[in-house]
């Protein structure tokens, strides 16, 4: 396998643990989850959205297609 998408692929596991943490920090049971969620929800979507980018990336460096609608 590639260096390159080696590193990606460590990069994605370190963001999934953050987005586990992340729902750790603040659950909805905290006091200060109403405060909060709208910036918690925030951060968890752009997490989600660099996965899905990193994943795709990988896929085009192994000359696969991106469909951008799904």
């Amino acid at each position: 396998m590639d260096e390159n998408i080696k590193q990606l692929l460590l990069i994605i596991q370190e963001l999934e643990r953050l987005q586990a943490s992340l729902r750790n920090v603040f659950p909805e049971n905290h006091p200060k989850f109403d405060d909060v969620f709208e910036d918690i929800g925030a951060g968890g979507y752009y997490i989600q959205e660099a996965i899905y980018r990193f994943n795709a990336a990988i896929i085009i460096a192994q000359g696969g297609e991106v469909d951008e609608e799904t």
